[in-house]
């Protein structure tokens, strides 16, 4: 059974309310991530041993290690040949609000070239079609950039180091790719359902409004405005979903569980 990490909500700010045991583990978030995007900042040693950013696009392994083609000629790539030391921030894209409550990750590890990377470059190739144009100068390569550790950064007061054990063992979450999709369409359709669920589920019974900020295997994450200020809420799945087919079902459950609490409240108060 994978043990949940607890997620705060800062010194300063008043508890998530809802089941917390519902969220992903870091690991869980930190591979997800970075299945989510396609580019970075790689950061390496030059020789006088500053750290030295660059834009790089990037696929990943199996385990979850970034993959990189770049050229013989680049200062990072010089850097790497003499100290394979590096690091890679990968981010949610900024949009609205303060970039700083945005999701992060700060993968560490060693660079190191790739022989013959046949499945790689057609793996690329696919995510960055751009690169066909250069992939097969002489002077470009693939690297590998192998995880020891990372710092994943969930917003304010939410952060934790990660290890490579449980980084390259978690799974990627399986509603990543069309998970913005549901959001956008429960926070542009279905407000009310939004509502319901804080008010019922989480119960934030003074809730006004809601805003459904995430969804994942386990459950969804609202922000809601209520009379005492704004809070954060988690409302788990009675089970973890397999695929992205089972979401739509789910959420109609939780629905269904917030509108039968609601009518159990109100007969017991007739």
């Amino acid at each position: 059974m994978t043990v949940k990490q607890a997620h705060g909500s800062g010194d300063s700010s008043p508890p998530i309310a809802g089941d917390v045991s519902t969220f992903p583990t870091d690991a869980e978030l930190s591979r997800t991530l970075v299945a989510s995007t396609g580019s970075a900042t790689l950061s390496t040693l030059t020789p006088k041993g500053f750290p030295y950013g660059s834009i790089v696009s990037f696929i990943h392994d199996n385990l979850g290690n970034p993959i990189i083609l770049i050229s013989d000629m680049a200062e990072h790539t010089i850097n790497a040949r003499k100290n394979e030391k590096a690091s890679m921030l990968i981010s949610e894209p900024a949009g609205e609000g303060d970039p700083l409550g945005k999701a992060r990750l700060t993968l560490i590890g060693t660079l190191h070239l790739l022989d013959n990377p046949e499945a790689e470059r057609e793996d690329y190739l696919t995510k960055h079609e751009h690169a066909s144009f250069y992939v097969d100068y002489e002077d470009f390569n693939f690297w590998k950039l192998t995880v020891r550790e990372c710092r994943y950064v969930g917003g304010f007061g939410h952060m934790s180091w990660v290890q490579s054990v449980e980084y390259n063992s978690a799974e990627i979450d399986p509603l990543f790719l069309n998970s913005q999709e549901i959001i956008n369409h429960m926070n542009e359709d279905h407000g009310d359902a939004n509502i319901l669920y804080a008010q019922k589920l989480a119960n934030l019974h003074d809730c006004t409004e809601a805003t459904m900020l995430g969804i994942d295997r386990y459950g969804v994450t609202l922000r809601a405005t209520t009379t005492h200020g704004p809070r954060m809420a988690r409302i788990g799945f009675a089970t973890p979903l397999n695929n992205q087919e089972e979401a739509r079902p789910a959420v109609i459950e939780l629905l269904k569980l917030a509108k039968s609490t609601s009518n159990q409240q109100s007969e017991a108060n007739e």
